[in-house]
């Protein structure tokens, strides 16, 4: 197909309009028309998503504890050491201001005495958010009442004096122990935080609130002073949080000591195993 080809000077057009003339308005400039589609898609699309949060699955789900070798635990002990006027650690109720009367009664002194769990995830203390806490309340165990055979003019199941009672919290699988005290056994945290394979940290801090002297009390890993510079290294116990495609587990990690460098076989002197039963050991802060 052919098509005639005609040439229009600009500076030879009539700016008139006659009867044989046709004004046409041609200009050198450009503009450009019909981006509404570009501009939805690329603009408001864009800038919409961006101002609206993203959508979080807030679901938790229970984590169950294991040992290093991957079998369940049925008991978590947490051991606690506090100072006297001494300067020396001491682990019983006694020691601490309590005397046998508030334990026998189960007097408000006692019971409203209470371990603060406080999980970060982070051991920087400059950098590190809050995931969640525990509070675990002052409670007898078996082991602090009294076994037959007992002392003249006592009665079996009575409690211990209070210098014999160790300040101890006990939590248990509540499948194995429906009466014991499962408050603090399972750890809670998001499904969608976690993958399977790929382990996630929280570091636990602890606090002890004496509600008999109304002394909140800070605690720490180690049983000796430690310089004020060191001190924030040895105030956590790792915690390790695992999915598999079974389900979801913690274990308490004895290859940390507080500044992630691992020490010898046997682990940090604040968490021990012992078959079933993993037991943690907190000291109340003391520094150098």
């Amino acid at each position: 197909m052919f098509a005639n080809k005609y040439k229009i000077n600009l500076t030879t057009i009539d700016t008139g309009t006659t009867a044989t003339t046709i004004t046409v308005p041609f200009f050198m400039e450009f503009q450009t028309v019909d981006n509404a589609e570009l501009i939805e898609r690329v603009f408001v699309d864009t800038e919409v998503e961006n101002a609206i949060n993203p959508i979080i699955d807030y679901e938790k789900v229970r984590f169950l504890p294991l040992d290093l070798l991957g079998n369940h635990i049925d008991k978590i002990i947490y051991d606690i050491y506090l100072l006297d006027s001494t300067g020396n650690y001491k682990g019983f109720y006694g020691d601490v201001g309590f005397v046998d009367d508030d334990i026998k009664f189960r007097k408000e002194s006692f019971k409203k005495t209470f371990l603060n769990l406080s999980f970060y995830d982070s051991d920087n203390p400059l950098s590190q958010r809050l995931v969640s806490f525990t509070t675990l309340y002052s409670e007898l165990n078996s082991s602090d009442l009294l076994q037959p055979p007992v002392p003249p003019n006592t009665i079996p199941g009575t409690p211990k004096p209070a210098v014999q009672i160790p300040i101890n919290f006990v939590v248990e699988n509540p499948l194995i122990n429906p009466r014991g005290f499962a408050e603090g056994y399972h750890l809670y945290d998001y499904k969608s935080s976690l993958n399977i394979g790929v382990p996630k940290y929280l570091y636990m801090r602890a606090a002890f609130r004496n509600a008999k002297t109304g002394k909140s009390v800070n605690l720490m890993v180690k049983n000796t002073a430690q310089p004020i510079d060191k001190l924030v290294h040895e105030l956590y116990t790792r915690f390790k949080l695992t999915r598999t495609t079974t389900g979801f587990y913690y274990e308490i990690d004895d290859s940390y000591n507080g500044n992630a460098i691992p020490v010898s076989p046997s682990g940090p002197n604040n968490v021990t195993y012992i078959s079933n039963t993993c037991k943690v050991t907190l000291y109340e802060i003391k520094a150098s």
